[in-house]
Order: C-alpha cells, then sequence, then structure tokens
C-alpha cells in the first residue's frame, strides 16, 4: 500500500494548525499535535477511526500550536515521540511561560502539561516508523523560532512536512527573529524541497516547492513596507507599526494570523537596523 496522508485542519480560529497522519500498511505516523483540548482528541479520534497503531509522533518544532496536543495522543510517552534534540530543549525552556502567557486567553482548552519528546536525534538522522523512512533536516534558528526542522518522507519522496518555515495564506510568525537565516534557509533548500512531491505545512494548504518563491518575496515585502512606514529608519514607533500593520492588511487581504503582524515589527526592525560593529 502507498502511503495515504490525511491533514487535520484545526477548528481552533486564531492559530489553526495543521496535523497530519501518514498512513501505511503497518501503522500511523502523526506529524504535529495541534493546540487546544478539542483539536487534539479530535486528531486522536481521526487515527482511531483509521483502524491502525499509532506506531510514532514527529514533531517539527517547539512552538505550542504543534506540539501542546501530544498530552492527548500519548500522555505517559508510551508512544515514541522523535524531534531534534534542540526541539525538545526549546520546549522546555519556553513551556512555562507559553503556559503563563496563554492559558487565560484559551481557558479550558488550553492544555496544562506538555509531553515531552522521548527519541532525540540529530540533523540528517533518518528513523523507520511504520515502516516508512523519515529523515530530519534541522533548520536551526533559520525559521520561525530557535528550534525548526523538516520531516522528509523519504518513500517515493512522497511528502516533506516543513512545519512553519513555509506559510500559505497565513502572515507568518517573525517574532522569534532570525529572519535573515530564515531567508538563507529557504534559498538553501530549495532545491532538496524540489525533489517532493508535496511540501506539508504548519498552517494552510499544502503545496510545491514554487511556494518558497512566495514566502521569500513575503518577507521582501514586509521589509519594504516597514521601511516605508519608518521613512527609511527601521525604528518603529507606535504610530509606524500601526502603518505597517494597515499597509500589510491591504496587500495581503484575507490572510490569517493577523494577529502576529504588528507583533512582528519589533523583530524584523532588528534585522534591518543591523549591528555596525562586530567582534568575532
Amino acid at each position: 500500500m502507498k502511503s495515504i496522508i490525511h491533514t487535520y485542519v484545526s477548528k481552533e480560529q486564531l492559530v489553526k494548525p495543521n496535523a497530519f497522519i501518514v498512513e501505511s500498511n503497518e501503522g500511523l505516523v502523526i506529524v504535529d499535535t495541534t493546540l487546544t483540548m478539542s483539536d487534539s482528541k479530535a486528531l486522536k479520534q481521526l487515527a482511531d477511526s483509521l483502524d491502525k497503531p499509532i506506531a510514532g509522533i514527529l514533531l517539527t518544532h517547539g512552538h505550542p500550536d504543534h506540539v501542546a496536543g501530544t498530552y492527548n495522543l500519548a500522555p505517559n510517552g508510551e508512544i515514541p515521540i522523535y524531534a531534534l534534540q534542540s526541539v525538545h530543549d526549546l520546549m522546555a525552556a519556553s513551556e512555562q511561560h507559553k503556559h503563563e502567557q496563554w492559558s487565560a486567553l484559551f481557558k479550558e482548552e488550553w492544555i496544562p502539561k506538555w509531553v515531552y519528546p522521548n527519541q532525540l536525534l540529530k540533523g540528517e538522522d533518518t528513523v523507520k516508523v511504520a515502516g516508512l523512512t523519515f529523515k530530519v533536516i534541522d533548520l536551526g534558528a533559520g525559521g520561525d523560532c530557535d528550534a525548526n526542522s523538516m520531516w522528509l518522507l523519504e518513500d517515493g519522496k512522497e511528502a516533506a512536512f516543513v512545519g512553519d518555515f513555509l506559510y500559505q495564506g497565513y502572515h507568518s510568525y517573525m517574532m522569534d527573529g532570525s529572519i535573515l537565516r530564515w531567508i538563507g534557509n529557504l534559498e538553501r533548500y530549495r532545491g532538496l524541497l524540489a525533489q517532493y512531491k508535496m511540501l506539508y505545512l504548519g498552517h494552510g494548504p499544502s503545496v510545491d516547492a514554487t511556494a518558497i518563491d512566495q514566502q521569500q518575496k513575503y518577507f521582501a515585502t514586509a521589509s519594504a513596507v516597514l521601511l516605508e512606514a519608518t521613512y527609511g529608519t527601521a525604528k518603529p514607533t507606535k504610530e509606524a507599526k500601526k502603518k505597517y500593520r494597515d499597509i500589510m492588511l491591504a496587500k495581503y487581504p484575507g490572510y490569517g494570523f493577523q494577529l502576529t503582524v504588528e507583533l512582528s515589527v519589533d523583530a524584523l526592525a532588528k534585522e534591518l537596523v543591523g549591528v555596525k560593529n562586530y567582534d568575532w
């Protein structure tokens, strides 16, 4: 049997993350686990409906909308949970802060405890799960947080699960910085991702590697708009942030994740201002 990929699109409307179930003859592999109690339980129900065992969970990065739901899939870590060591470490460093930051907003939908990866890998490692071969690519801080990875389904080059490395129909989360490294990684991995039939994203519909051009254009547009809003200084005032937000929303009508647009200004501004004095 050729692997079948089932996409679960979260019902939660603020960030609406995706999760994926890769089905083989032998079992199921889940990629990312959603954010809320309701969505992670619905993801588990979808997996149960396929009447095959969950053989493993793969995590792309440590943001809560991709890892929190593991609590309702493997509450005691009884399933192999694969991730880079860096993803594990970022989860450990940020969990308490994320609880304090978001639990009041999500109330009973907020998952109070994270379940951590129990199979820790390095970049370029491969694992065999449910008869399928996956390779993990370490993106480092060159994505939407300080520890990012992609999972490549090597059997037939069917799929690459890229997490939040690419967005489609959503504004990019740039609040953690390293945007220039992110841009560099887009070009660095363009050829690799072109080998895979479909790229599965953390937010938005699946795409092919031509979406890299759209992502690069988004960053170029955001940089130009911020310079316009600050009259070339890249030092945003309160008024400049509002102007930046208004222009970006007008340029990308209908895009989700609007909350992050103004919140990402400071991180983008730091990179545009640059560092003049280097001490290597």
